[in-house]
């Protein structure tokens, strides 16, 4: 068993589950959501016990859609017997949980030598919320097997909901919350609609995360898939490792093995070529190595992502039907499907918020990047009913790529009104491009969770024969690019396959800086159209917006089909970009 039996429900546990089944006869049951089944096990006020936090903790194996027990933690606040407004996270990590919303990790938690179980977050029980952290199936001590984030989470996550609402210590308001993995995780649990879920928070995440990760045209984001489950082996719970249909001991060889590759691989990056780590470059297969025997749902991962059908039945997005406050940055991987989510949940309900800071996937915990701290007021307006103006917030928040300390700007809309759409005519490179598998173009910044990100100089690359730039005029004056750009490249000649598009500002100190990227599937010579992600951006009088082209982008992106090779040769190409006086 997952955790040790608990004490007999008590009478009163009793009497509250009769009265909770006669209101749900009558249609009554104030504000919480009318569950369709009994839900267990029903966790008293007495079932809980003082932390060293200050706050009171209680662990339960919450029941996951199919009766698997998954280890779920509760906090309540240091006093009152509530009913109290509920917070909820799903997370595959370890606890305690890092705190989101530029909360420093040290915050309110400073000095606290307690099990990990116990932190909790006493910012929110200090502040009167109940808090509920679940693990998902697989990882530490939840029962099952971890499935990659596929279909199980949704219904898993929908248990979950409905097993708070039947708390006696839950009033039947929730908000969920998450950021990375576990906003994947938290989202579905969000995408199950039910109407206690008041208000939702998600950070450098999205609803849409396997449409971020591999793409129908066989496009894996390879440095974020690969070194996820590689890392997250060791962490892999008893239960999952046991139904491996391995021993104990080749179980523990694999995550030395995958250890073993984690240093290979981000070894060859240090080193600046990833292609000397064959874990970057070997065939993407559903028999890959280490991860498929780890793993037992992998093949079936892979073939989702390819499968278009099956991909748009795991994007959650337009199940979620509460108001969201949706947090990224302009180098996260995830800032292209969170701008998608926003926009869409923004057109069918309206109430989303969207804040948009400056950095990377990482840089989201540094404290020091927030302006404010929006969570909090987020949740006590739309759970506690708090007249804070968080509904009368701008819908959109931004801050220049680049410019992390701002000013915040704001808009009623995406993309902000006032921009018009500006073409740039670019010159046709001077040279082809000439492919070699063998030693790919390396990833050298972008919007990734592992390798070198954000806006980094291009010219070591253009040093290279895989490489060529294709250049536009300087801009006369400070121009904001607010919006999608969009390119027009001429192929002249080219076989089947992938390359990379790169958005550049040639500066003019002679810097090559990398706003965006896209990767492009050729199908030979032609017009290929490019789309970039969102960005807001502002080109100083005397540069110029202009487009670098690479054969490949290795380990940010890889494919499951063959690659491109040979010769690749450009002619001309126009830029479209959203502008607007600087």
């Amino acid at each position: 068993m997952l955790f040790s039996m608990y004490r007999p429900i008590k009478v009163l546990n009793v009497l509250l589950l009769l009265l909770t089944a006669l209101l749900t006869a009558c249609g009554g049951g104030g504000d919480k959501a009318d569950p369709v089944a009994p839900v267990t096990p029903v966790v008293a006020l007495s079932d809980f016990r003082k932390a060293v936090a200050g706050h009171r903790v209680v662990e339960v194996a919450v029941p996951g859609a199919d009766g698997t027990k998954l280890a779920t933690y509760v906090y309540l606040p240091a006093q009152g017997v509530g009913p109290f407004p509920t917070l909820v996270m799903r997370t595959p990590y370890e606890l305690p949980i890092t705190p989101v919303s530029g909360y420093p990790e040290d915050h309110a938690n400073a000095e606290i030598e307690a099990r990990a179980e116990d932190v909790g977050w006493t910012e929110a029980t200090d502040r009167g919320y109940a808090l509920v952290v679940q693990v998902v199936r697989g990882r530490h001590r939840s029962d099952g097997v971890f499935g990659l984030f596929l279909k199980e989470e949704l219904a898993d996550g929908d248990a979950l909901i409905r097993w708070v609402e039947g708390q006696p210590w839950s009033n039947g308001r929730i908000g969920i919350f998450g950021d990375s993995a576990s906003g994947v995780a938290s989202l579905q649990a969000a995408a199950s609609g039910r109407p206690s879920i008041k208000a939702v928070y998600a950070q450098a995440t999205s609803p849409d995360f396997l449409g971020g990760v591999i793409f129908p045209e066989g496009r894996v984001k390879w440095e974020a898939l690969l070194p996820f489950v590689l890392n997250q082996a060791p962490e892999n719970s008893k239960d999952h490792d046991a139904k491996l249909g391995l021993t104990s001991a080749q179980v523990a060889a694999l995550k030395s093995q995958a250890g073993d590759a984690l240093q290979d691989m981000f070894g060859a990056v240090e080193a600046g070529d990833p292609s000397q780590s064959n874990w970057w470059t070997r065939p993407i297969t559903p028999d890959f190595p280490i991860v498929s025997q780890l793993y037992p749902r992998w093949g079936e991962f892979l073939a989702t992502g390819r499968n278009p059908s099956a991909l748009a039945a795991l994007d959650v997005t337009d199940r979620i039907r509460a108001p969201v406050l949706h947090v990224s940055l302009w180098h996260d991987f995830f800032q292209a499907s969170a701008f998608k989510a926003f926009g869409r949940l923004q057109g069918t309900r309206g109430d989303q918020k969207l804040i948009v800071l400056d950095g990377t996937h990482y840089d989201v915990d540094d404290p020091e990047l927030w302006p404010s701290r929006p969570m909090f007021a987020w949740f006590d307006h739309w759970l506690k009913g708090e007249a804070n103006g968080a509904r009368d917030w701008p819908t959109v928040q931004y801050v220049l790529a680049g410019q992390p300390e701002g000013p915040l700007r704001s808009s009623s809309v995406w993309p902000p009104a006032g921009t018009a759409s500006a073409a740039s005519a670019l010159l046709a490179p001077s040279r082809a491009l000439t492919l070699n598998p063998a030693a790919p173009t390396p990833t050298l910044g972008g919007s990734h969770l592992t390798v070198s990100s954000g806006m980094l100089d291009q010219r070591p690359l253009l040093e290279r024969d895989d490489a060529v730039e294709l250049k536009g005029a300087t801009l006369p004056t400070r121009s904001l690019l607010l919006g999608t750009a969009e390119a027009e490249l001429t192929v002249l000649q080219a076989g089947a396959g992938d390359i990379v598009v790169k958005l550049v500002d040639r500066r003019p100190d002679g810097e090559v800086r990398l706003l965006r990227e896209s990767v492009v599937a050729l199908k030979g010579a032609g017009t290929q159209r490019v789309s970039f992600a969102p960005l807001a951006y502002a080109f100083d009088a005397g540069s110029a917006p202009g487009l670098v082209v690479t054969g490949a982008s290795v380990p940010a992106y890889r494919s499951t089909l063959p690659p491109l090779a040979g010769t690749v040769r450009l002619g001309s190409a126009k830029l479209q970009l959203p502008m607007t006086p600087g």
